[in-house]
């Protein structure tokens, strides 16, 4: 199945929220979070639930599904490998690399993520100390 960035984002926002132990994200935070408007939060959620990524009922917020959860994850992970890459081996200041790991962190290829995280030792942490 294919999940384009905007979904990835989504994903992301959705599963990093509902992750610090609130049960429902709202659809008015989501759209505060990815700066858009509730009308279009909307119409995404209702994409994301019909492909099974979400779970959302109207007036009610949205879940994140195991199987969201799951591409989420590989979303955040891929962004903590380019963020340390960046800072580690390129030599970016950590506050520059946030918003470039944002365009990287949406790469299709398994191999070269694989091969990212094997070449960086496998880190824990992201150059802002999150995990």
């Amino acid at each position: 199945m294919h999940v384009s960035y905007t979904e990835e984002d989504y994903l992301k926002v959705i599963c990093q929220y509902v992750t610090n132990g609130t049960k429902a994200m709202p659809t008015n935070a989501i759209a505060d979070a990815l700066n858009t408007s509730a009308a279009a939060v909307t119409d995404m959620l209702q994409k994301l639930h019909e492909k099974d990524l979400v779970i959302y009922q109207k007036y009610r917020g949205v879940n994140i599904s195991e199987k969201g959860k799951v591409h989420a994850l590989q979303v955040i992970r891929k962004h903590l490998l380019w963020e340390v890459f960046l800072v580690e081996k390129l030599k970016f200041g950590w506050d520059e690399v946030h918003a470039i790991a944002e365009q990287l962190e949406h790469i299709q290829s398994s191999s070269l993520i694989q091969r990212l995280d094997d070449f960086l030792g496998n880190p824990s942490y992201s150059p802002h100390g999150k995990a």
